[in-house]
């Protein structure tokens, strides 16, 4: 009876998989056919991001190869693959960081560094590019997001500027008082007498 109840979990996620175009490649690059499912996001990935993922310390298990629980299996129909891209993927956009291929296990580790680490594209406020049209309507905030980062640098450069000026200012002060305390020196008004 155990092994019918455990064969049941297994066959309801490959029925979920199969549900969704979006289950049937990987969460994380460009593969087809996904074998493991990582628990942390309740995702379907292949071989190669599973890896990676476990190097991150996210729950992993190979569909067919693990023990499930209920609550598990429960988790991941709640999730997949096109839920969690609505909430990490938001505000990607594959000009600016193209999906990864299963080939280049380093972009595939960028890829989801920068994607559930850094949380470079997920939702802010709820609300993400993905739950909206993407219409002229959204070209002003993308505009926007595109901007802050250039005020950033322009801040950022600003500020070297002032303080390599600071800088500059602070050794001119500096030799100006080490010639004067040389003039000092060689110049001594009243003169001592060695002769004594």
């Amino acid at each position: 009876m155990k092994k019918n109840s455990e064969k049941q979990l297994v066959d309801r996620i490959r029925a979920f998989q199969r549900s969704d175009k979006a289950n049937k490649r990987c969460a994380d690059c460009t593969e087809v056919g996904p074998t493991y499912v990582c628990l942390s996001f309740a995702t379907f990935v292949c071989t190669t991001c599973s890896g990676i993922h476990r190097e991150f310390s996210h729950k992993i298990k190979g569909i067919s190869v693990s023990k499930w629980t209920p609550e598990e299996v429960d988790d991941i129909e709640q999730g997949g693959n096109a839920r969690a891209a609505d909430k990490w993927l938001a505000r990607w956009d594959p000009r600016d960081c193209a999906e990864p291929d299963s080939n280049d296990p380093n972009r595939c580790r960028d890829f989801i560094r920068m994607k559930y680490i850094d949380k470079r594209w997920c939702e802010r406020d709820g609300v993400g590019d993905r739950d909206r049209d993407r219409g002229s309507r959204d070209e002003p905030r993308r505009d926007r997001d595109r901007e802050e980062p250039r005020r950033d640098r322009d801040a950022d450069r600003q500020r070297s500027e002032q303080d390599r000026r600071g800088a500059d200012q602070d050794r001119r002060e500096g030799r100006d008082d080490r010639a004067r305390r040389d003039r000092e020196l060689e110049f001594d008004p009243a003169p001592r007498d060695r002769d004594r």
